[in-house]
């Protein structure tokens, strides 16, 4: 490997963990932006939905982007993008500022993202386009483990906007070794016209679909308005597909989304994520509602699982090259699904050791199957199509998380409250609608245990909190269930559809 590479290498981990770091680390500074703005949590939260709203909206036509303009300079408008966005962040002086800042900040993650995998994957010979994968998303997994612990430091010490400052120094790095170093090897890409029309059509479409999503549980699935952003998902992606098929410069080009080898493996990524993203959403609810963990503590218990991620990462593109991709997706897919049991069946005893060799084999998972599959679907088009195959397949990661998140989400929620009212009323325990609304509040939403004490007395409290414990690990043990369900699935549809060998590009 020349200095050169390894520079180049470099510089792409550092995008790749900026991005990472980022998305971890803000959610530990939540909090300390709500205090300090003295808004609603309802209004915080737009500080990472409207970071990754406009990161999956915005993937595929950056991807495209990337093979038509360059990767290198779709990768230096990104990374630049990304930190002057972070600086905007860091001093914003009201909510409405900083939250622009993060959709600005997202635009920059889909511009590096794509440019990234496009970079990596052209610059190594087949024989090693696995280890590189596995090397950048290891990265990332550092990323994820290290973001709650650095948010929770950076906030603590200092303040929320640290954790926006500390991007700056590493972008700017960045920026410069790819400026002056980074030479991007020709890999033949197309030019022609932007497709205006595709892109605003696929972005409607993956803005109704994720905006449903992510308000499905505070509208319910069947409201007049989620529907009506499902539908006009549908309508938006069929108008994409069918003017797709008509023009000569797709955003999509016929050789991508004709290509079965490559929306197969894709279809894998769906099956894939929702485990994960449900495991980092309710495993530090749960520590900090029933073990009293700080952000920092619930952060650093996910360390063993995110650090599993990481190690077998690079490791996972060698053993690649030996079993081939229906061999490692379903090795990853089926330890995923055995981290998952094993969390259901030892993770909520008495302490949190016993949820430990869960999230090790569950990270293990994770490291297998998610480079896997992306390795597996760039490697099946055109080299030239490198940059916007992985911008499609991670925003099949995100899109299909977040959908998979919300359906284990409602599943979750409904077994809570069909429990809790069974539990109440065998304990032969009358609440009033405050009292019920604030102990629900405290299961499912933000509610603290203080007010429940203020709302229901100590020893009430105390009387019934094991049960409400109870309450929620049964919402867990179903909607975890179903993850693990849909994780033997995926690996079952693996081993029929996938190849089991890499072949000739389709």
């Amino acid at each position: 490997m020349t200095g050169k590479l390894i520079l180049t290498f470099i510089a792409m981990g550092i995008g790749v963990m900026v991005i990472a770091v980022d998305i971890a680390a803000i959610n530990v500074a939540l909090p300390s932006v709500e205090k300090d703005f003295q808004t609603t949590i309802g209004t915080v939260e737009w500080v990472v939905n409207g970071y990754v709203l406009a990161w999956a909206v915005l993937m595929v036509t950056c991807g495209r982007l990337a093979d038509m303009f360059g990767r290198r300079k779709i990768f230096f408008a990104g990374i630049v993008v990304f930190g002057a966005a972070s600086l905007v962040g860091a001093l914003a002086h009201d909510s409405g500022m900083l939250i622009s800042a993060r959709v600005v900040q997202g635009a920059g993650a889909a511009l590096l993202w794509p440019a990234i995998l496009g970079i990596v994957y052209s610059s190594v010979p087949d024989t090693q386009k696995g280890l590189a994968v596995g090397l950048i998303l290891g990265a990332a997994g550092v990323g994820n483990a290290a973001g709650p612990l650095l948010g929770g430091f950076l906030t603590e010490l200092f303040s929320w906007r640290a954790v926006l400052f500390f991007n700056i120094p590493f972008a700017l790095i960045a920026a410069l070794i790819t400026y002056f170093v980074v030479k991007e090897k020709d890999a033949g890409a197309p030019g022609g016209k932007i497709d205006y029309i595709g892109i605003l059509t696929v972005s409607l479409s993956l803005v109704s679909l994720l905006y449903a999503v992510n308000q499905s549980t505070s509208w319910g699935w069947i409201s007049g308005k989620t529907l009506a952003l499902l539908v006009s998902f549908a309508v938006f992606l069929a108008v994409f597909i069918l003017y797709e098929r008509r023009v000569a410069d797709a955003l999509i080009p016929e050789d991508v989304m004709n290509n079965r080898k490559f929306m197969v493996t894709g279809a894998m990524m769906p099956l894939t994520v929702p485990a994960f993203f449900s495991i980092l959403l309710f495993i530090p609810q749960y520590l900090e509602k029933f073990y009293g963990y700080t952000p920092v503590d619930s952060g650093a218990a996910l360390v063993p699982m995110l650090l599993a991620f990481a190690l077998t990462a690079p490791v996972s593109g060698t053993i690649y090259n030996r079993l081939g991709p229906r061999l490692s997706i379903f090795t990853g897919m089926a330890l995923l699904c055995v981290g998952t049991v094993l969390i259901l069946l030892f993770g909520f005893g008495e302490s949190y050791a016993g949820m430990v060799p869960g999230l090790v084999i569950f990270g293990i998972g994770v490291g297998f199957s998610v480079p896997s599959i992306t390795t597996a679907a760039v490697g099946a088009v055109d080299e030239a199509r490198a940059s916007l195959a992985g911008g499609i397949i991670y925003m099949f990661e995100l899109a299909g998380g977040a959908l998979g998140l919300a359906i284990i989400t409602t599943i979750f929620t409904d077994a809570v409250r069909k429990d809790v009212a069974v539990r109440l009323t065998e304990l032969g325990f009358t609440l009033t609608g405050p009292q019920k609304s604030d102990l629900l509040d405290f299961i499912l939403g933000s509610g603290s245990r203080e007010k429940l004490v203020s709302e229901l007395g100590p020893d009430k409290l105390n009387t019934i909190f094991s049960h409400v414990r109870e309450s929620f690990v049964t919402g867990l043990e179903e909607g975890l269930g179903f993850a693990a369900v849909v994780l033997a699935v995926g690996a079952v549809l693996t081993l029929i559809f996938i190849e089991g060998k890499k072949g000739p590009r389709s």
